[in-house]
């Protein structure tokens, strides 16, 4: 890896007393390259759930003892935030495709492309118990809720890439943060329910489903898939279309990387998704 620049530490440092502004807890954590089981994502505070602050003097101390350190925020009731978090290398792209066709377009909120291109969904916390835990909705798309943490930007992945918000979040402080978030969709996020008939002795396993990957989609019926295009496509109108002023751009942004998630699961074609973006910001009043 690159060495860091001093501009970068200071963006280190600056954002994250800008995350404490909004009321986010934050606390340091291993940059890439860091003596740890996990550089670039191991929290450097002991009880870090606990210890994660707001307090100006507290992070301007962490970020002295560690100029290079990521920035961590915690999730649940403390930040007030729920986070879908999307890992492309473990297949999250084809599981959120997946589940959107089942239970209908995600609602748009801010967004962070993470640094191995994969993406965070920022929402409202619900107020009632919300379990961190991995692989919820399929196989690379995890809750951050209660006792989680994400990485936030400017930090760097491991790979050399910084994690980035999407779109343009320079008016977002903790008097607008209404409209910003959106409230976590606790209708489409509930976790399905898992159940499978026991084994007899007259009965003999059947082979294990492949897991589901960007080619999960490949054996899916053309008419299928196709309807599934439809309700995908006629959802991200709806929620492009709908938007009112100073949340469009950030939407149509928001879209766009959907349909780059649903076009890499073979869902849609990128000609057709092109066209009904466009037409959605064009009757949403973009131009």
């Amino acid at each position: 890896l690159p060495p860091v620049s001093l501009a970068h530490r200071l963006d280190l440092r600056r954002a994250a007393l800008y995350y404490a502004g909004l009321g986010w807890p934050v606390v340091p954590v291993a940059p890439p390259g860091a003596a740890v089981a996990r550089p670039g994502k191991q929290p450097l505070a002991r009880d870090w759930p606990t210890a994660a602050s707001t307090a100006v003097e507290q992070i301007q101390a962490w970020w002295r003892q560690w100029p290079d350190a990521n920035i961590g925020i915690v999730t649940g009731p403390r930040s007030g935030l729920g986070i879908l978090d999307l890992d492309v290398d473990k297949g999250g792209a084809a599981s959120l495709s997946a589940l959107e066709s089942r239970v209908g377009c995600l609602p748009g909120t801010v967004t962070v492309m993470t640094g191995s291109g994969g993406a965070h969904l920022y929402y409202r916390h619900p107020g009632i118990a919300l379990l961190s835990a991995a692989d919820v909705h399929g196989p690379g798309l995890d809750v951050r809720g209660d006792g989680g943490l994400v990485v936030a930007p400017p930090s760097r992945h491991p790979c050399g890439h910084r994690y980035a918000w999407v779109g343009d979040v320079r008016g977002m402080r903790r008097e607008t943060l209404a409209d910003y978030l959106v409230d976590w969709p606790a209708g489409q996020l509930t976790p399905p329910r898992r159940s499978s008939p026991p084994l007899t002795s007259s009965s003999s396993p059947q082979a294990a489903p492949p897991a589901v990957g960007l080619r999960a989609s490949s054996g899916i019926p053309e008419a299928h898939r196709e309807a599934r295009a439809d309700a995908i496509l006629q959802g991200l109108y709806e929620q492009i279309s709908t938007r009112p002023r100073g949340q469009r751009t950030r939407t149509l942004y928001w879209a766009g990387c959907r349909v780059g998630e649903h076009a890499a699961a073979g869902i849609l074609t990128p000609e057709r998704a092109i066209h009904v973006l466009v037409s959605a910001g064009v009757a949403a009043g973009l131009t």
